[in-house]
């Protein structure tokens, strides 16, 4: 009996080990299936993400807009632009403190037009510059002349002798369908590294500044791509090597790039070449008069009745205003005439840069019409000339004439 009851519980022992060791198996098992398929889902999403990485630096960084290039797009521009970029040096003659002779260098770009030899550049480059020399991408070293120059968009056309070299030029775009963002190319030789690359994107294209007449210039290209001296007419492109904006200035507080370029779109330039071809100068539009702003404590010192807009403070001589009766201040009859300027065809105006933007904007022979305000023998009197705009003269002073 006791044998047969040791039987029994050897036999319920054997049992339970053996369930004991399946059920361990059959957990290791589960658990590692369902271990390996979590590491497989892991293994995968790292997989994809890694592919999408690469399909984005290889949109970045390979293909062009069209997506048909399949090399680098700033060494194909660099190649196919680079070497229409010139390098540029000035040398001025001047004098130092003690009056002896000096001669002052300044380096900047350009970029080659077309096969006669016109190259663009900005203004501030060569302005005052008695020699100009031009350093092709050959390392030729050519002199330069000056064709023409216009101030209000800091812009210069010059011309050198092809001497029956075959000229690589440059193409130029369209810089209103530029958009933020977008990839740009800025070709130049900052600090003298002749031809230097950098690249980034738009940063804005509705920045403004202030010409050395005070003229705004509108709808200006930011940029991130590296500019520093010596990159001032240099070409900015886009990624099919077309220019699209000259580089002009930096924003920086330490005199080198710190990610704020500037450049003047290329559409500004194409309005003024052919005049500067033409003519050596841009043909604008003038009025012909000079003007005093009403600053408030200026208004209560001469207890002015008109409280916006400008004083006309002098009206050249046969200048469109002076023929269409507008007068600078004058005595007669022991009293004072006064002639205020407050609206230019229906905008009012109460800085010189408003007036003379409104102007400049309109074509020569272009009508105008001037709301004024006339005061004489203390009477006010508010009325509207139409006056028609005649062209600059050439001799006219650069700047505080409208």
């Amino acid at each position: 009996m006791k044998r047969t009851r040791w039987l029994n519980a050897l036999v319920v022992l054997m049992v339970l080990l053996i369930g004991f060791f399946v059920g361990t198996g059959v957990a290791t098992v589960l658990y590692a299936e369902e271990t390996g398929g979590r590491a497989g889902e892991v293994k995968a999403q790292q997989e994809q993400l890694a592919q999408q990485q690469a399909t984005a630096t290889a949109h970045a960084i390979v293909l062009t807009a069209d997506g048909d290039f399949t090399t680098n797009f700033v060494t194909r521009v660099y190649e196919e632009a680079g070497p229409a970029v010139v390098y540029i040096t000035t040398r001025t003659q001047g004098f130092d403190f003690f009056l002896r002779p000096t001669i002052q260098e300044g380096t900047g770009s350009g970029f080659i037009l077309d096969k006669d030899g016109h190259i663009l550049t900005n203004y501030h480059v060569i302005q005052a510059a008695d020699t100009i020399t031009v350093v092709l991408a050959s390392g030729k070293e050519v002199i330069a002349s000056v064709v023409g120059a216009d101030i209000s968009t800091d812009m210069a056309l010059l011309k050198i002798d092809p001497e029956g070299e075959d000229l690589p030029v440059v193409k130029l775009g369209n810089s209103d369908k530029l958009r933020v963002g977008d990839w740009v190319i800025a070709i130049g030789n900052p600090y003298g590294f002749d031809r230097t690359v950098t690249f980034g994107v738009v940063s804005s294209n509705e920045r403004t500044i202030r010409a050395a007449d005070l003229r705004t210039i509108s709808s200006v290209i930011q940029t991130d791509a590296a500019i520093n001296p010596g990159n001032s007419g240099g070409p900015l492109l886009n990624i099919r090597g077309e220019v699209v904006g000259i580089n002009s200035a930096i924003l920086s507080q330490s005199g080198g790039s710190e990610g704020i370029g500037l450049a003047i779109p290329v559409n500004v330039a194409r309005e003024i070449v052919d005049d500067l071809v033409k003519y050596g100068r841009v043909l604008r539009p003038w009025l012909g008069i000079e003007v005093r702003e009403l600053y408030p404590r200026f208004v209560r010192a001469y207890n002015l009745p008109v409280k916006e807009g400008l004083l006309v403070r002098e009206v050249y001589k046969d200048s469109p205003a002076a023929l269409a009766g507008i007068l600078p201040p004058v005595e007669k009859d022991d009293s004072l005439i006064l002639y205020f300027v407050t609206e230019a065809d229906g905008t009012k105006v109460n800085t010189y840069a408003d007036l003379l933007n409104i102007v400049r904007e309109r074509d020569v022979n272009d009508t105008i019409d001037l709301k004024v305000v006339h005061i004489e023998g203390g009477v006010v009197q508010e009325e509207t000339l139409t006056v028609q705009l005649q062209p600059l003269p050439e001799n006219t002073p650069v700047t505080g004439v409208i």
